[in-house]
């Protein structure tokens, strides 16, 4: 029955199933980074906004996944070179068209929030001059590279509305009657190439940059390689765009490829957005266990102050000796009086022993008459 149940369900279904899962897992795991940043830190910033908006952008991903495979269920590919069944299917094929388009510029632009979100975070721990210039450049090439590949999203076409038009597009498999000319259009597949290439490399540039900075702290090496180690769950999101890369190579082979592999070039992308937004906001739910770690040793190990000790008492009395009996024995003077010997009354200096004291001279014994 399971085997059966898989069969029927519809590829771009599956799409939209995982893209909820993942987009939830990522909501939940960006809340608590809020929690965490803001009752436990007490401070938030650009970093947590930006990826807030990244998450947002992953549920419009989500929402356009399921139009996709709402639209793309009411024809088949081969429908598409037979003129007669073209009436049948313009309505599915322009939503399929539309949802297609709104999809690029999206998932372009939902990425480089997640890179920027990490890169602004880079920023705020920056201490030194050379790894903050490095940070600064690599936002302002991620914020450039997305806004030239959404500008070659959005103008794909010499007339942008050729991107959604049914006459343009069936007009590449023999022409429509009646069409003087055909669309002016770029081939997309060029550009998503292009553009899975560049993600790749900012990945792993966004992976590396903090790499010899935590190498360089002045710390124990096991808490070097601890902060590595959280660092480094970012490649989560090269695997996942290693993988969405290869599928594109597959789907932008031909058109049966592309309507073989559209399916997993979706869900891959959701798993590359969504695998950037968990590990660039796991790494701060660590305050969570700690503060829990700390709260269990605190009631494993309460104070105890025990009560003050007794003293015995004692039936000493107190010393009683006449003063002059310390100078029994001694030389006495012409009246009787005892002779005092030579003695130090003060120290030679106190100026290191209390704050602010002056320098005293040595005092030189002296005798009484």
């Amino acid at each position: 029955r399971s085997l059966l149940f898989t069969m029927f369900i519809r590829p771009g279904f599956v799409v939209f199933i995982v893209g909820c899962t993942l987009t939830s897992l990522s909501t939940i795991i960006v809340a608590l980074r809020y929690y965490c940043r803001y009752f436990l830190m007490g401070t938030m910033g650009a970093t947590d906004h930006l990826m807030l908006t990244a998450v947002i952008l992953t549920w419009g991903n989500t929402v356009v996944n399921y139009y996709q495979d709402v639209a793309t269920s009411h024809f088949r590919p081969n429908q598409l070179r037979n003129p007669e069944k073209r009436p049948m299917i313009e309505a599915a094929l322009r939503g399929t068209l539309i949802t297609w388009y709104v999809y690029r510029i999206l998932y372009t632009v939902a990425l480089c929030f997640v890179k920027l979100s990490i890169l602004f975070f880079y920023r705020a721990i920056a201490s030194q001059a050379k790894f903050r210039r490095l940070v600064y450049i690599s936002i302002v090439t991620v914020c450039l590279y997305t806004f030239a590949v959404t500008m070659a999203s959005i103008f794909q076409c010499d007339n942008p509305s050729d991107a959604w038009s049914t006459e343009a597009f069936l007009s590449q498999f023999d022409g429509v009657p009646g069409r003087t000319r055909k669309p002016k259009c770029f081939e997309p597949s060029k550009l998503w190439i292009v553009t899975s290439a560049l993600n790749l490399f900012s990945d792993v540039v966004i992976l590396l940059l903090p790499i010899p900075t935590l190498l360089g702290l002045r710390v124990p090496m096991n808490k070097r390689l601890a902060l590595i180690g959280i660092f480094s769950i970012g490649i989560m999101a090269i695997v996942a765009s290693c993988v969405r890369m290869w599928v594109m190579a597959l789907w932008s082979e031909s058109p049966q490829n592309s309507a073989q592999f559209g399916a997993d070039l979706l869900l891959w992308g959701q798993v590359e957005t969504n695998s950037g937004i968990i590990s660039a906001s796991v790494p701060f739910l660590r305050l969570i266990f700690r503060g829990r770690e700390r709260k269990e040793n605190s009631e494993e190990k309460p104070r105890v102050v025990a009560p003050p000790k007794q003293v015995p008492e004692s039936n000493n009395k107190p010393l009683q000796i006449d003063s002059m009996a310390f100078f029994s024995g001694g030389e006495a003077g012409p009246n009787g009086s005892p002779v005092w010997k030579p003695f130090i009354t003060v120290p030679a200096s106190l100026s290191s022993g209390s704050r602010g004291s002056a320098q005293l001279e040595v005092v030189h014994p002296f005798q009484t008459v």
